[in-house]
Protein backbone atom coordinates (compact mmCIF):
# COMPACT_ATOMS: atom_id res chain seq x y z
CA UNK A 1 0.00 0.00 0.00
CA UNK A 2 1.08 3.35 -0.97
CA UNK A 3 1.89 5.87 2.21
CA UNK A 4 1.30 9.64 1.23
CA UNK A 5 1.06 12.55 3.63
CA UNK A 6 -0.85 14.69 1.02
CA UNK A 7 -4.41 15.74 2.22
CA UNK A 8 -7.12 13.65 1.12
CA UNK A 9 -9.05 16.42 -1.07
CA UNK A 10 -5.88 16.74 -2.90
CA UNK A 11 -7.02 17.74 -6.68
CA UNK A 12 -10.38 18.25 -5.33
CA UNK A 13 -10.21 21.53 -3.74
CA UNK A 14 -8.28 24.80 -3.92
CA UNK A 15 -6.40 26.87 -0.95
CA UNK A 16 -8.25 30.10 -0.40
CA UNK A 17 -7.71 33.35 1.51
CA UNK A 18 -9.96 35.38 3.58
CA UNK A 19 -10.16 38.14 1.28
CA UNK A 20 -11.37 35.66 -1.95
CA UNK A 21 -15.13 36.91 -3.27
CA UNK A 22 -17.56 34.27 -3.67
CA UNK A 23 -16.75 34.31 -7.85
CA UNK A 24 -13.26 33.75 -6.88
CA UNK A 25 -14.37 30.77 -4.53
CA UNK A 26 -16.39 29.48 -7.59
CA UNK A 27 -13.43 30.08 -10.13
CA UNK A 28 -11.08 27.84 -7.05
CA UNK A 29 -13.59 24.97 -7.47
CA UNK A 30 -13.62 24.69 -11.05
CA UNK A 31 -17.46 25.31 -10.91
CA UNK A 32 -17.75 28.74 -12.81
CA UNK A 33 -18.24 26.93 -15.98
CA UNK A 34 -21.69 25.53 -14.64
CA UNK A 35 -24.96 26.46 -16.51
CA UNK A 36 -25.82 29.38 -15.52
CA UNK A 37 -28.81 28.77 -13.01
CA UNK A 38 -26.23 26.45 -11.21
CA UNK A 39 -23.92 28.76 -11.37
CA UNK A 40 -25.81 31.40 -10.01
CA UNK A 41 -26.97 28.98 -7.10
CA UNK A 42 -23.45 28.30 -5.93
CA UNK A 43 -22.41 31.78 -6.06
CA UNK A 44 -25.75 32.42 -3.73
CA UNK A 45 -24.25 29.41 -1.51
CA UNK A 46 -20.41 30.43 -1.18
CA UNK A 47 -21.71 33.98 -0.23
CA UNK A 48 -23.86 32.20 2.31
CA UNK A 49 -20.66 30.18 3.69
CA UNK A 50 -18.41 33.42 3.48
CA UNK A 51 -20.43 35.27 5.86
CA UNK A 52 -21.24 32.72 8.09
CA UNK A 53 -17.57 32.18 8.59
CA UNK A 54 -16.70 36.06 9.12
CA UNK A 55 -19.53 36.29 11.27
CA UNK A 56 -18.13 33.44 13.71
CA UNK A 57 -14.87 35.01 13.11
CA UNK A 58 -13.57 31.55 11.24
CA UNK A 59 -11.07 31.62 8.57
CA UNK A 60 -11.68 29.85 4.61
CA UNK A 61 -9.22 27.67 4.43
CA UNK A 62 -10.45 25.16 1.31
CA UNK A 63 -13.29 25.15 -1.07
CA UNK A 64 -14.01 22.21 -3.84
CA UNK A 65 -16.26 19.97 -5.21
CA UNK A 66 -17.28 16.56 -5.37
CA UNK A 67 -19.56 14.20 -7.67
CA UNK A 68 -18.96 16.23 -10.29
CA UNK A 69 -20.07 19.93 -8.55
CA UNK A 70 -23.05 17.85 -6.87
CA UNK A 71 -21.54 18.99 -3.69
CA UNK A 72 -19.84 22.05 -3.18
CA UNK A 73 -17.87 21.82 0.11
CA UNK A 74 -15.56 24.47 2.03
CA UNK A 75 -13.40 23.88 4.88
CA UNK A 76 -12.94 26.98 7.37
CA UNK A 77 -10.08 26.66 10.57
CA UNK A 78 -11.54 27.58 13.40
CA UNK A 79 -8.16 28.65 15.00
CA UNK A 80 -8.65 26.04 17.47
CA UNK A 81 -5.45 23.86 17.54
CA UNK A 82 -3.88 21.59 19.94
CA UNK A 83 -0.46 19.56 19.67
CA UNK A 84 0.39 16.20 21.18
CA UNK A 85 3.41 15.60 23.32
CA UNK A 86 4.82 18.65 21.41
CA UNK A 87 5.02 17.14 18.24
CA UNK A 88 1.22 15.99 16.41
CA UNK A 89 -0.48 19.19 15.70
CA UNK A 90 -4.14 18.84 14.98
CA UNK A 91 -6.33 21.84 13.47
CA UNK A 92 -10.26 22.09 14.54
CA UNK A 93 -12.50 22.61 11.65
CA UNK A 94 -15.48 23.04 10.10
CA UNK A 95 -16.98 21.45 6.92
CA UNK A 96 -19.98 23.00 5.07
CA UNK A 97 -21.52 21.56 2.38
CA UNK A 98 -24.50 22.30 0.18
CA UNK A 99 -25.81 19.53 -2.19
CA UNK A 100 -27.73 20.44 -5.66
CA UNK A 101 -31.07 18.69 -4.44
CA UNK A 102 -31.21 20.85 -1.59
CA UNK A 103 -28.90 23.83 -2.75
CA UNK A 104 -31.09 26.40 -0.19
CA UNK A 105 -29.37 24.20 3.23
CA UNK A 106 -26.04 24.24 4.28
CA UNK A 107 -24.61 21.75 6.18
CA UNK A 108 -21.99 22.25 8.85
CA UNK A 109 -19.71 19.82 10.88
CA UNK A 110 -16.95 19.81 12.92
CA UNK A 111 -13.92 18.44 11.80
CA UNK A 112 -10.48 17.93 13.18
CA UNK A 113 -7.57 17.73 10.72
CA UNK A 114 -4.23 15.82 11.70
CA UNK A 115 -1.63 18.12 9.75
CA UNK A 116 0.74 15.57 9.48
CA UNK A 117 -0.78 13.23 7.09
CA UNK A 118 -4.86 15.71 6.51
CA UNK A 119 -6.56 12.62 8.07
CA UNK A 120 -10.30 13.82 9.49
CA UNK A 121 -12.47 12.70 12.16
CA UNK A 122 -15.80 14.59 12.62
CA UNK A 123 -16.58 15.68 15.72
CA UNK A 124 -19.70 15.33 18.22
CA UNK A 125 -20.69 18.69 18.84
CA UNK A 126 -23.62 20.61 20.10
CA UNK A 127 -24.25 23.53 17.56
CA UNK A 128 -27.00 23.09 14.36
CA UNK A 129 -25.77 21.20 11.44
CA UNK A 130 -27.69 22.92 9.37
CA UNK A 131 -28.95 26.17 7.74
CA UNK A 132 -31.01 27.49 5.47
CA UNK A 133 -29.05 30.33 3.35
CA UNK A 134 -31.17 33.19 3.10
CA UNK A 135 -29.20 34.46 0.03
CA UNK A 136 -30.85 31.84 -1.55
CA UNK A 137 -33.26 33.36 -4.31
CA UNK A 138 -36.68 31.20 -4.87
CA UNK A 139 -38.73 31.15 -7.80
CA UNK A 140 -42.16 32.12 -7.58
CA UNK A 141 -45.08 31.60 -9.82
CA UNK A 142 -45.47 35.45 -10.48
CA UNK A 143 -43.42 38.08 -12.03
CA UNK A 144 -40.54 38.40 -11.11
CA UNK A 145 -40.05 34.91 -10.88
CA UNK A 146 -36.91 35.58 -8.19
CA UNK A 147 -38.11 36.32 -4.68
CA UNK A 148 -35.23 40.33 -4.10
CA UNK A 149 -31.65 39.29 -3.21
CA UNK A 150 -30.93 39.55 0.52
CA UNK A 151 -27.56 41.98 1.16
CA UNK A 152 -26.21 40.68 4.20
CA UNK A 153 -26.78 38.15 6.43
CA UNK A 154 -29.65 39.73 9.16
CA UNK A 155 -28.71 40.03 12.84
CA UNK A 156 -30.79 37.18 13.27
CA UNK A 157 -27.93 34.82 11.66
CA UNK A 158 -25.14 36.34 12.65
CA UNK A 159 -26.08 35.32 16.53
CA UNK A 160 -26.59 32.48 15.12
CA UNK A 161 -23.08 32.18 13.11
CA UNK A 162 -21.38 33.56 16.80
CA UNK A 163 -23.02 30.95 18.81
CA UNK A 164 -22.95 27.65 16.73
CA UNK A 165 -19.04 28.45 15.83
CA UNK A 166 -18.34 29.12 19.20
CA UNK A 167 -19.97 25.82 20.14
CA UNK A 168 -17.63 24.28 17.32
CA UNK A 169 -14.06 26.05 18.94
CA UNK A 170 -15.88 24.13 22.38
CA UNK A 171 -15.91 20.79 20.86
CA UNK A 172 -12.27 20.56 19.04
CA UNK A 173 -11.28 21.49 23.43
CA UNK A 174 -13.73 18.88 24.38
CA UNK A 175 -11.63 16.47 22.00
CA UNK A 176 -8.65 17.61 22.66
CA UNK A 177 -8.61 16.01 25.90
CA UNK A 178 -9.79 13.07 24.95
CA UNK A 179 -6.66 13.28 22.20
CA UNK A 180 -4.43 13.76 25.20
CA UNK A 181 -5.30 10.41 27.10
CA UNK A 182 -5.82 8.40 23.99
CA UNK A 183 -1.99 9.57 23.23
CA UNK A 184 -1.29 8.64 27.13
CA UNK A 185 -2.28 5.17 26.66
CA UNK A 186 0.07 2.82 25.55
CA UNK A 187 -1.26 -0.27 23.37
CA UNK A 188 0.47 -3.66 22.29
CA UNK A 189 0.08 -5.47 19.30
CA UNK A 190 -2.49 -8.06 19.93
CA UNK A 191 -4.71 -5.08 21.38
CA UNK A 192 -3.97 -3.53 18.17
CA UNK A 193 -5.21 -6.27 16.12
CA UNK A 194 -8.61 -6.60 18.01
CA UNK A 195 -9.42 -2.81 17.68
CA UNK A 196 -9.06 -2.83 14.41
CA UNK A 197 -10.97 -6.31 13.96
CA UNK A 198 -13.49 -4.57 16.19
CA UNK A 199 -13.65 -1.27 13.60
CA UNK A 200 -13.92 -2.89 10.38
CA UNK A 201 -15.36 -6.47 11.25
CA UNK A 202 -17.67 -6.24 14.46
CA UNK A 203 -17.91 -9.85 15.57
CA UNK A 204 -15.41 -11.51 13.69
CA UNK A 205 -13.15 -12.13 16.16
CA UNK A 206 -15.23 -13.86 18.45
CA UNK A 207 -13.95 -14.55 21.36
CA UNK A 208 -10.64 -15.56 20.37
CA UNK A 209 -8.09 -14.48 23.51
CA UNK A 210 -5.45 -13.47 20.93
CA UNK A 211 -5.34 -12.19 17.70
CA UNK A 212 -2.33 -13.27 16.25
CA UNK A 213 -0.63 -13.61 12.44
CA UNK A 214 -3.01 -17.15 11.83
CA UNK A 215 -6.17 -14.72 12.86
CA UNK A 216 -4.99 -12.13 10.21
CA UNK A 217 -4.68 -14.49 7.35
CA UNK A 218 -7.75 -16.04 8.00
CA UNK A 219 -10.18 -13.80 9.22
CA UNK A 220 -9.23 -10.48 8.05
CA UNK A 221 -10.61 -8.64 5.18
CA UNK A 222 -8.73 -6.65 3.23
CA UNK A 223 -9.77 -2.69 4.56
CA UNK A 224 -9.12 -4.32 8.07
CA UNK A 225 -5.25 -5.63 6.89
CA UNK A 226 -4.63 -2.01 5.85
CA UNK A 227 -5.91 -0.21 8.70
CA UNK A 228 -3.37 -3.21 10.51
CA UNK A 229 -0.21 -2.19 8.16
CA UNK A 230 -1.15 1.67 9.17
CA UNK A 231 -0.51 1.28 12.86
CA UNK A 232 3.15 1.31 12.18
CA UNK A 233 3.92 2.97 8.76
CA UNK A 234 0.80 5.32 7.58
CA UNK A 235 2.50 9.26 8.32
CA UNK A 236 2.87 10.36 11.64
CA UNK A 237 2.20 6.96 13.41
CA UNK A 238 6.24 7.46 14.75
CA UNK A 239 5.40 10.19 16.24
CA UNK A 240 5.71 9.74 19.98
CA UNK A 241 1.50 11.02 20.34
CA UNK A 242 1.15 7.77 17.95
CA UNK A 243 3.46 5.43 18.67
CA UNK A 244 1.70 2.14 19.47
CA UNK A 245 -0.80 4.24 21.65
CA UNK A 246 -4.60 4.69 21.08
CA UNK A 247 -4.13 7.83 19.32
CA UNK A 248 -2.32 6.01 16.66
CA UNK A 249 -4.59 3.60 16.67
CA UNK A 250 -7.44 5.69 16.02
CA UNK A 251 -5.29 7.70 13.42
CA UNK A 252 -4.24 4.38 11.65
CA UNK A 253 -8.30 4.28 10.99
CA UNK A 254 -8.80 7.73 9.97
CA UNK A 255 -5.57 7.15 7.51
CA UNK A 256 -6.65 4.25 5.77
CA UNK A 257 -10.53 5.21 5.54
CA UNK A 258 -9.49 8.67 4.00
CA UNK A 259 -7.02 8.06 1.89
CA UNK A 260 -7.82 4.07 0.71
CA UNK A 261 -11.17 3.07 1.14
CA UNK A 262 -13.40 4.22 -2.02
CA UNK A 263 -13.52 3.31 -5.69
CA UNK A 264 -11.79 6.47 -6.69
CA UNK A 265 -10.46 9.78 -4.79
CA UNK A 266 -13.72 11.71 -5.24
CA UNK A 267 -15.87 8.84 -3.73
CA UNK A 268 -13.33 8.15 -0.59
CA UNK A 269 -13.84 11.43 0.09
CA UNK A 270 -17.51 11.70 -0.19
CA UNK A 271 -17.32 8.46 2.06
CA UNK A 272 -15.68 9.49 4.40
CA UNK A 273 -16.94 12.88 5.14
CA UNK A 274 -20.76 12.18 4.19
CA UNK A 275 -20.92 8.48 3.55
CA UNK A 276 -21.01 5.16 5.45
CA UNK A 277 -17.07 5.58 6.26
CA UNK A 278 -17.66 8.43 8.29
CA UNK A 279 -19.35 6.55 10.84
CA UNK A 280 -17.04 3.76 11.02
CA UNK A 281 -14.55 6.63 12.00
CA UNK A 282 -16.72 7.41 14.51
CA UNK A 283 -16.75 3.87 16.15
CA UNK A 284 -13.24 3.48 15.80
CA UNK A 285 -12.94 6.88 18.32
CA UNK A 286 -15.40 5.32 20.69
CA UNK A 287 -13.49 2.35 20.83
CA UNK A 288 -10.45 3.42 21.16
CA UNK A 289 -12.05 5.48 24.34
CA UNK A 290 -12.87 2.08 25.19
CA UNK A 291 -9.09 1.43 25.72
CA UNK A 292 -8.63 3.79 28.43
Amino acid sequence: MAWTNEKPWHRLGADIGANLSPHEMLVKAKLDYKRPYTSSANHETFRFIKSFVEAGNAQLQTVGSLDKGRIIWVLARLNETFTLKGVDPVAGCLLFASRNEKRDLVQMLVTTVREVCGNTLQVDCKARSTFRNPFRRQFKSTLPFLSPAATQLDQDMIQKAKENIGLGREAIAAFASDAERLADQKVDDPTAHRYMFDVFQPGTAGESPVIGEKEIEELAEKKTRMAIEAIKKAPGQDLEAARMTAWGLLNAVTYTVDHHLGNNQDSRLRLAWFGGNADIKKRAFQLALELL
